[in-house]
Parts: C-alpha cells; structure tokens; sequence
C-alpha cells in the first residue's frame, strides 16, 4: 500500500514494492513510540511542531542503530524491540528514503533524566494528534503506525 501526500509516500513494509528499499538505501531513521495508548512525540527548538524522533545516519551507522541512538538522544527511551513499519520516500529538495520504525514503551526515563535542551525543547505524550505538526509525512507515519496496531503487525 503506498500512499501520497504532497512531495513524500510512505511504503508500507507489507507492500511487495517495500524491497525497493534496501536499509542501506535509507538515510534517516524515524521511530513511533507508543506508552500504552499515547504516542510519544517531541518538538525541538528549531522545528517549526511536532514530529517523531527522527534522525540522520552518522557514518559507519546501520539505520537501525540511528533509530536506537535517536530514541534515546531526543526522548530517553530505550525499547526492548523496534518493528520495521515501512518507508518515507521524499522527493524535494532531493530524493531521501526514511525507514520508520514502532515500539512499544514501558519506562519513560526523561522524567527524571530529560533530553538535550539544545537538541529537543518538549518531549510530550498524546492520545490525539498534537499541533502544530512539523510535516505533513509524520500524519501519513502515524496513520500507518495505527493501523499496524489494529490490525497487528506481523
């Protein structure tokens, strides 16, 4: 299932088309973390809203240890386990591919040990969508994200 908004899709990692991108292809890492029935979601000071932890591969970085390094550098979370939900592609300014990634929290540690300020100004916990958002792909992410909850993910 692939679907559009604006200049990005989000590939579903079901979908037969998912092959098409390779983890070494990916160059961000974006992870939806859920506590229970809220998502976490955190804002940083240059951002213009909210979004999921995300961020660039460093060299010699597999996107799934960006996924886990992000998680902890921008909420504090350390997940037992992340499942591959799919892809973003974007295609302005240039083509970049981001794999997305869902756990499920038990412990959230920044309450007693929160994020670089300079790097994340707000860390929050939401049963609906917050806004302002920061891009329109974290609505396509979290849509997906939710349905993979439904209807499990497997």
């Amino acid at each position: 299932m692939c679907e559009t908004v604006a200049e990005h899709s989000f590939v579903s990692r079901r979908d037969s088309t998912f092959r098409e991108y390779p983890p070494a292809s990916a160059q961000i890492a974006m992870i939806v973390p859920f506590y229970g029935d809220l998502t976490v979601w955190v804002r940083k000071a240059d951002a213009a809203g909210w979004h999921f932890p995300s961020s660039g591969r460093r060299a010699g970085e597999t996107i799934l240890e960006v996924a886990r390094r992000e998680l902890w550098d921008a909420a504090r979370i350390v997940a037992p386990k992340l499942d591959l939900l799919g892809a973003v592609r974007y295609v302005l300014p240039k083509q970049t591919t981001s794999y997305v990634y869902m756990c499920e929290v038990s412990h959230l540690s920044w309450w007693y040990d929160s994020p670089d300020k300079d790097k994340v100004a707000e860390v929050g916990l939401f049963k609906k969508t917050p806004y302002p958002l920061a891009s329109d792909s974290v609505e396509l992410v979290l849509e997906a994200a939710l349905r993979a909850r439904r209807t499990g993910l497997r």
